[in-house]
């Protein structure tokens, strides 16, 4: 067992200066973020045991899967399985990451059912993806099914058929041939979209009516 050293030296890391090197007894021993020296209150001059200093690791450890995890959402919001699957590929043990997914949730950085409304609203508008498409978006990236379910029953009728019919009138445009042809292959390209049997008939009939 390792016994009681001393810290002699802490310098600020060079390339990012809320990382600081620490040295014990002269030697390099370890480097940690700012908000873990300040927690442990390291200092030139602080006796340091081997057990005192696994906890600072343990600690480091932890907040460096913390803001990896937030790196990672900042770029667009995440579901938990994404964080999950994040840290797991850097890494970091279950306890780690169970510990940072629910301090992130509780943060609320990771909010599934906010995330499932979120995503519906922006892929039924920008996307023109159907209920059933989201469905199996949602589900694939681990969000729970109740979730998903609420997200849905968010959506407006007419917003659903307003975005199938922006999509639906260019498909049928785009397609040759005769008024029945045209229709087969617009109904086939909007189910194929994730849209419902009663959106696509309501898109075809506002399309019929104009083209007549």
């Amino acid at each position: 067992m390792m016994g009681e050293s001393v810290i002699t030296k802490i310098e600020v890391q060079k390339n990012n200066k809320h990382r600081y090197n620490i040295y014990v007894d002269e030697a390099y021993a370890f480097s940690v973020h700012e908000d873990i020296m300040i927690k442990h209150r390291l200092q030139k001059g602080k006796p340091i045991s081997a057990d005192e200093r696994r906890g600072v690791l343990s600690d480091e450890e932890r907040n460096d899967a913390y803001l990896k995890a937030v790196r990672f959402l900042g770029t667009r919001p995440r579901t938990n399985k994404e964080v999950r699957q994040k840290l797991h590929a850097a890494g970091y043990e279950e306890a780690v990451i169970d510990e940072t997914v629910r301090r992130l949730e509780t943060e609320r950085y990771v909010d599934d059912r906010d995330f499932a409304k979120q995503w519906v609203e922006q892929r039924l508008r920008s996307q023109h993806k159907g209920k059933a498409y989201l469905r199996q978006e949602l589900l694939h990236k681990g969000v729970g099914r109740e979730h998903v379910q609420e997200a849905l029953q968010g959506i407006d009728w007419e917003d659903e058929v307003s975005s199938a019919f922006e999509i639906g009138a260019k498909k049928w445009r785009q397609t040759s041939g005769e008024p029945f042809e045209k229709k087969r292959k617009t109904a086939a390209f909007l189910l194929r979209r994730g849209f419902s049997n009663d959106v696509v008939q309501q898109v075809l009939h506002k399309i019929n009516d104009i083209n007549n």
